[in-house]
């Protein structure tokens, strides 16, 4: 089992089409594709997914495993907390530090770009 820095940081905001808004016309991050409830964003080189939320502020990294069971067991061994699973492929944690990152691994979003 590994751990892979997945291309993205996600940031999830309220007021999300004027946040997409904001950091595509004032920022000037190119627009990549909008899918759902997220819209992808990229500013030299590096990848943001923009997530509508109803609680405004969490920005996390992502990381890809390539055997998520495995991994959740190490981080809960470690201290971590899964904080939502969005399906057996995917899920958010929350360290022992205060900080939060989601880890997939192959088959949690077929769709992305």
């Amino acid at each position: 089992m590994k751990f892979e820095f997945s291309p993205y940081i996600a940031l999830q905001v309220q007021d999300y089409e004027k946040a997409v808004e904001f950091y595509k016309g004032v920022l000037g991050m190119d627009f990549i594709d909008a899918k759902g409830n997220d819209t992808y964003l990229n500013k030299d080189g590096i990848n943001f997914v923009f997530e509508k939320a109803g609680k405004a502020g969490m920005v996390f990294f992502e990381f890809k495993t390539d055997n998520l069971p495995e991994a959740k067991a190490l981080l809960e061994k470690e201290g971590c907390k899964v904080t939502q699973q969005y399906n057996r492929h995917s899920m958010m944690f929350s360290d022992p530090f205060g900080m939060n990152f989601h880890v997939w691994e192959d088959g949690a979003f077929p769709e992305n770009p």
